[in-house]
């Protein structure tokens, strides 16, 4: 590790050196050299309107309007309308380097894969202030913070490495006070689903590159909504089901005190177990499990409803195609295998929510938008 904290300490000087050049070397020639160090790293090209460099009262570096464009013409992936950082020299001595002070505005962030079109979807974010810490090539990320959508969300995230190019990643995340309508709306077009967001998540992979992190991905934790609306599909379809053998067209909305479930994370399955909705008109309990594949398959109790209380719902189908229909033993018509409702509701925020499906009010939204299948 002495080679390390040698090389710290080079870079440190050379930090120094660069820092000072402003008074030498044109701001715009600075601009350009990070705008190509930046495009090489991010894998697309990086355009930033203005830079500027200080020393007084510590060395800095601003930037207004920077933009992240993959495709040509098209939706930026990431615009930030200004930023800034400090670099603390101090550690570099004893072996550390740290950025800290690092503050971003008025960020919009694409969440769709298109670019262009109708279907291109961005999220907001106010502001966002963190630092990053390197010690034995440990790279540490304490207390990021991001404000969005009236809440709040707290990152803490290590990265060690292992043998080889191997890296191992472990992060907590704390969400609190986000607003999910509109952030529905942005992420993914859609207004079915209003409410309080609010989850602690615990996160880890271990891998050389981004594929092999996706594959050991693990994510876990309670994920909860409050005071909300699942809007559009009712529960009479499923009730009538049960009670005459019919399905009829759900339609209406669900307000709901509390809808509850721990979510689970391995590789690209995803997992809502302990799943609790909690309604003035009827309570609902369950699980269901969303594939890699997009296969959907789970199970809802209800209780509380006339028509439904005590009524197993079988979900199955695809996030392209779900369907949540009556399980044999709650059947009194002849609608085994019926499709009940339209399509899924609901989510729980950037690419970690989910959804149990039509009828019981789309407990959670937008599945195929949200995970992207």
């Amino acid at each position: 590790m002495k080679a390390v904290r040698y090389i710290l300490i080079v870079a440190g000087l050379l930090l120094l050196v660069v820092i000072t050049t402003p008074f030498l070397i044109p701001a715009d020639q600075i601009r350009q050299v990070v705008e190509e160090e930046a495009t090489k790293a991010a894998g697309m090209p990086v355009k930033i309107e203005s830079l500027s460099v200080s020393i007084i009262p510590a060395p800095s570096l601003s930037i207004e309007k920077l933009t992240m464009e993959d495709v040509e013409g098209g939706t930026p992936k990431l615009t930030v309308g200004s930023g800034s950082l400090a670099v603390d020299f101090g550690p570099l001595f004893d072996g550390r380097a740290e950025v800290s002070g690092i503050t971003f505005k008025d960020i919009t962030l694409r969440v769709s894969e298109q670019a262009k079109g109708k279907d291109v979807h961005v999220v907001h974010i106010n502001r966002v202030t963190g630092a990053i810490k390197l010690t034995d090539e440990i790279l540490t990320m304490p207390n990021w913070k991001a404000s969005l959508y009236d809440g709040t969300i707290v990152l803490n995230a290590k990265l060690t490495p292992l043998e080889g190019k191997r890296r191992s990643l472990t992060a907590d995340i704390n969400a609190a006070d986000i607003q999910m309508l509109p952030l529905m709306k942005d992420a993914a077009g859609q207004d079915k689903v209003s409410g309080t967001f609010a989850s602690t998540l615990t996160i880890s992979a271990i891998g050389a590159d981004e594929k092999a992190m996706q594959r050991s991905l693990k994510v876990d934790g309670p994920v909860n909504m409050s005071k909300g609306q699942f809007e559009g599909v009712g529960l009479s379809g499923v009730a009538a089901a049960l009670v005459h053998g019919n399905v009829t067209g759900a339609s209406g909305a669900i307000l709901f005190d509390s809808f509850k479930t721990q979510l689970q994370v391995r590789g690209q399955d995803i997992y809502l177990k302990e799943i609790s909705l909690n309604a003035s008109a009827f309570n609902a309990n369950g699980h269901v499990d969303i594939k890699g594949t997009g296969k959907l398959d789970g199970q809802i109790n209800t209780s509380g409803m006339k028509g439904l209380s005590g009524a197993k719902l079988m979900v199955g189908g695809t996030t392209a195609s779900p369907r949540i229909y009556p399980a044999p033993s709650s059947m009194i018509g002849g609608t085994i295998g019926a499709t009940i409702g339209g399509p899924a509701g609901a989510a729980v925020g950037s690419k970690i929510g989910g959804a149990v499906g039509n009828s019981v009010e789309s407990i959670g939204g937008g599945i195929k938008s949200l995970f992207g299948k």
